[in-house]
C-alpha cells in the first residue's frame, strides 16, 4: 500500500484493525497487548510490590501506598494538591485524544535504556528502604514505557502530561533545602518595603520588629514583632503555584517561549505574594494591634487571627493577577484558547512524512521486551538482601556529670519533647554550670530502629520561639586530635519580664550527627546521604544519634548586647565540646589518651 499523493488530506496516521494478520496477530489485538502489558508493569512495581516501610512498625507496602499516606499526613495538608495531578494528567492525555488514537505503535529501543535507569533507582530505593527514589522511578519508567512501546511520536504528544506529572511526587527534601533561603529574602523584601511607606522596621535574620521611637517612648518590637516563618516564606504555596502557572500556560499560550516565561514567573510572583502579607500583618498590627492581626500566644501554641488567616490569601491572589496580567502581556486575549479546550484538533498529516507501517509482530516484541525489564527488575529486589539489621549506636547514652570547670546536672526530657520526638528516640541530657555561671546544656538524641527519626534543630527551636538568624558550618577539634564539623546557629527570643521592658535573649546551638561506625556529619541531609549509601553499598544500616550543645548570653535590652560575648560563647562550647565528646562517642573514647 503507497502513501496518498496529496500529503494535506487527513488521513488516519495508523492502519485499520486487521491490515496485518487476522486473530492474535493482527493491529488491534497487538495495541490491546501493549496497553495491557504496560499498566501490568507499572500496576506491579509501584502498585503492587512492597516496597518501604513507610511506618516504624509493620511490613513494607507500595510506592503507591507509602505516596498517598505521605501526601495525607503532609503538615497542615502543604502537600495535597498532589492528590489532583492524577486526574489533571489523565484530562491532559484525553485534550490530545485526537492525535494519539491515529499515531501506531512504533516503540523504539532508546525505551530500554531508560527503563533500566528507572529500575536501578527503584531499586536503590527498596534497598536503601527510601520511598523518594521510588518517586523518581515512576517518573523515569514511565518514560520509559512511553517510548519503549509507543515510540518518539507518542512521547512528543504525551511528553506535557509525562513532564506533568512530576508535580504528583512531594519533594520535601526540595522544600526543606530552599526554605531557609525564601525566608531570609521574604523577610528583606518585607522590611525594605516597609521601611520605604514609612514605617520603620529592623530585620535580623528572618525576623521583623518594629524599631524604636524615643519620641513617642516606643521600644523595640513595641507595635510589632514578626518572623517569617516556613508556612509564610513562600515555599508552602511555590510548588503548588508553579504547576498552576504550568498548567496555565499549557492550556492558554500557543508558544514555547511564553509557555517558558509564565512557568518562571511562578518563583518571584509567589515571593512578592509573601512580602504583600508580611506587609499587611505589619500594618494591621500598627493599626488594629499584634492580637487583632497575628493572633495570641496561648499555653506556647499561636492561634492565628482571622485577619491573619485571610492575609495568607493574598499569596494567591497576587500570583494567579500577577499570572493572569503577564499572560495578557505576551499573548493578548489569551483566555479566548480555553473555548476550544474541548473541542479536540483533527491530527493532519505533514507534508513529507509517509505512513508507518505497523507490524504486529514487532508490537508483541517491543512490548513483552519492556514487561521483561520490569520483571526483571523485580526479579533482581527478590534477590536482594534487604532484611532489616540496624547497626549498634555510636554513641553510648551517658554525659559525665563533672567535666573541667563545669558541674553537670541530669535534665529529663519534657512532656512536649516526648510528644515531638518519634517512636525508640532516647534522649540524655545534662545542664552544666561553671564556677564564673556560665551555663551550658549537652544533649544526646539518639534516633529509633526507624530512618529518618532524628530532625533538624531548626524545625523545633521557632516552635519554642527562637528566631534563628545565622546557620554556619564550624571547625571542632576533639581530644583525640580529629577534627569535626558541626552546624552552629545563632538565635534569639525576646521577653517582658516587666511592662515595658523588653530584653532579648541571644543564645548558640551546636549539633552534628553521629553514626554507627562513628562516621559524622554536621549536615541533616548529608547524614541521609551517607545513610543511603552505607546501605547500599556496605550493607550498614547506621541507627544515627545527635550531639547538641546550646550556651545562652546573658540577657540585655534590644539593641544593646555585648558583641564579644557571642565570641567568647563560641570559643567555650567548642572547647567543651571537643572535651566531652569521647565520653559519649565510641569511636573517639578509644584514640582518647
Amino acid at each position: 500500500m503507497s502513501a496518498p499523493s496529496n500529503p494535506d488530506t487527513d488521513v488516519p496516521l495508523s492502519l485499520p484493525a486487521g491490515t496485518f494478520g487476522k486473530g492474535l496477530f493482527s493491529i488491534q489485538n497487538s495495541h490491546r497487548f501493549a496497553l495491557a502489558a504496560g499498566v501490568t508493569a507499572v500496576l506491579l512495581l509501584f502498585c503492587i510490590w512492597p516496597y518501604q516501610h513507610w511506618y516504624f512498625t509493620g511490613g513494607r507496602s507500595s510506592v503507591m501506598e507509602g505516596w498517598f499516606k505521605t501526601v495525607r499526613d503532609s503538615h497542615n495538608g502543604e502537600w495535597w494538591f498532589c492528590f489532583a495531578v492524577p486526574v489533571l494528567v489523565g484530562f491532559l492525555v484525553h485534550l490530545r485524544r485526537a492525535e494519539w488514537r491515529m499515531l501506531p505503535l512504533d516503540g523504539h529501543w532508546t525505551g530500554a535504556p531508560l527503563i533500566g535507569v528507572g529500575l536501578l533507582f527503584y531499586w536503590i530505593g527498596y534497598k536503601a528502604d527510601t520511598g523518594y527514589a521510588g518517586f523518581i522511578a515512576a517518573q523515569i519508567v514511565i518514560a520509559g514505557l512511553i517510548l519503549m512501546i509507543g515510540g518518539f511520536r507518542w512521547m512528543k504528544v504525551l511528553f506535557f502530561p509525562w513532564l506533568f506529572l512530576a508535580f504528583m511526587w512531594p519533594m520535601f527534601p526540595i522544600e526543606e533545602r530552599i526554605v531557609g533561603k525564601l525566608r531570609v529574602l521574604t523577610a528583606s523584601l518585607s522590611a525594605g518595603l516597609l521601611n520605604t511607606i514609612g514605617l520603620d522596621v529592623i530585620r535580623e535574620g528572618t525576623a521583623l520588629s518594629s524599631a524604636s521611637d524615643l519620641s513617642k517612648n516606643l521600644a523595640q518590637g513595641q507595635l510589632f514583632q514578626l518572623d517569617v516563618e516556613e508556612p509564610c516564606s513562600g515555599v508552602r504555596s511555590l510548588y503548588s503555584l508553579v504547576m498552576v502557572s504550568a498548567l496555565y500556560g499549557y492550556l492558554s499560550l500557543k508558544r514555547t517561549g511564553p509557555r517558558l516565561i509564565l512557568f518562571l514567573s511562578a518563583i518571584p510572583l509567589a515571593m512578592l505574594g509573601n512580602v504583600v502579607r508580611m506587609v499587611l500583618l505589619a500594618i494591621g498590627s500598627v493599626w488594629f494591634g499584634t492580637e487583632f492581626a497575628v493572633g495570641r500566644n496561648i499555653n506556647g501554641e499561636q492561634e492565628m487571627s482571622t485577619y491573619h488567616t485571610l492575609a495568607g490569601y493574598v499569596v494567591f491572589a497576587v500570583a494567579l493577577i500577577g499570572m493572569f496580567a503577564l499572560c495578557s502581556l505576551m499573548e493578548g486575549s489569551h483566555w479566548k484558547a480555553f473555548k476550544n479546550i474541548s473541542k479536540p484538533a483533527g491530527a493532519k498529516r505533514t507534508a513529507g512524512v509517509g505512513l508507518s507501517m505497523e507490524s504486529p509482530i514487532r508490537n508483541y516484541k517491543m512490548t513483552a521486551i519492556a514487561l521483561g525489564l520490569a520483571l526483571l527488575g523485580l526479579g533482581v529486589c527478590a534477590a536482594t538482601n534487604v532484611s532489616v539489621a540496624v547497626a549498634e549506636p555510636g554513641v553510648q547514652m551517658s554525659l559525665p556529670l563533672q567535666l573541667g570547670k563545669f558541674q553537670g546536672l541530669p535534665f529529663d526530657m519534657t512532656a512536649i519533647e516526648r510528644n515531638i520526638l518519634d517512636p525508640g528516640v532516647e534522649l540524655c541530657r545534662n545542664q552544666y554550670i561553671s564556677g564564673d555561671q556560665q551555663m551550658l546544656m549537652a544533649t544526646l538524641i539518639e534516633g529509633g530502629p526507624a530512618k529518618r527519626s532524628l530532625h533538624r534543630p531548626e524545625v523545633c527551636l521557632p516552635g519554642q520561639g527562637w528566631n534563628i538568624t545565622d546557620r554556619t558550618t564550624i571547625p571542632i577539634q576533639l581530644a583525640s586530635g580529629r577534627t569535626i564539623e558541626a552546624t552552629m546557629l545563632r538565635m534569639f527570643r525576646d521577653g517582658e519580664p516587666t511592662p515595658g521592658q523588653r530584653i532579648r535573649q541571644r543564645a548558640i546551638n551546636v549539633y552534628w550527627y553521629i553514626g554507627s561506625d562513628g562516621t559524622t556529619s554536621a549536615d541533616y541531609y548529608d547524614h541521609i546521604r551517607i545513610g543511603y549509601i552505607d546501605a547500599v553499598f556496605k550493607n550498614l544500616n547506621h541507627r544515627w544519634a545527635m550531639a547538641s550543645f546550646y550556651i545562652p548570653l546573658a540577657p540585655s535590652p534590644i539593641g544593646m548586647g555585648d558583641p564579644m560575648a557571642e565570641v567568647n560563647a563560641l570559643e567555650e562550647i567548642r572547647t567543651f565540646a571537643g572535651q566531652i565528646a569521647p565520653e559519649f562517642m565510641k569511636s573517639e573514647a578509644k584514640l582518647a589518651p
